[in-house]
């Protein structure tokens, strides 16, 4: 399943973009959607938030990277998914689907497709995408999944409880 959602957020990732790359003229002005949030289209040849912007060789080389993380995920994944907690695993899913995101963008086209740009007049936030959403998000619930549950590694998930709030016996699972 949830290798189910990490395609599903690829798609929505890669939709959004173009979606975005068809409407907005690139580096306009921004259209406001409220709250701060503007839709301004930009094209990143850098890594995250528009850091180490140096060409081609760069973008090369942060495809292959997030190619080898998205590979490495995917290999632990199938490994541990049943040790894993749900946060775990939803964290995972979600950094899984951004790092795969954005390589796509990377390798197909040299940059990466931004257009979500929060800004206020003494603060202007780097635009950004669907998946370096599901990064941040996914690392976010990592560090509380490592905060609130500890290492479930190794130990597989508990049985959901039954009605009367025991755990169903394994021969019903």
């Amino acid at each position: 399943m949830y290798l189910l959602v990490a395609a599903a957020l690829v798609a929505l990732d890669q939709l959004t973009k173009v979606w975005a790359a068809n409407t907005f003229p690139l580096g306009g002005p921004g259209v406001p959607i409220g709250l701060g949030f503007h839709f301004t289209y930009t094209r990143n040849i850098g890594a995250a938030f528009g850091i180490l912007q140096h060409g081609p060789t760069t973008t090369l080389l942060l495809g292959v990277l997030s190619a080898a993380v998205s590979l490495a995920l995917l290999i632990y994944l199938l490994r541990r998914a049943p040790t894993l907690s749900r946060l775990q695993l939803s964290a995972f899913t979600l950094i899984l689907a951004g790092a795969v995101g954005n390589m796509i963008d990377r390798f197909y086209l040299g940059y990466v497709r931004d257009f979500i740009h929060f800004h206020l007049p003494n603060f202007n936030f780097p635009v950004f995408n669907v998946a370096d959403m599901c990064v941040v998000i996914g690392a976010g619930l990592l560090i509380l999944a490592s905060l609130t549950e500890g290492s479930h590694e190794g130990q597989p998930r508990a049985a959901p409880p039954d009605e009367l709030g025991g755990t169903r016996p394994e021969a019903d699972r």
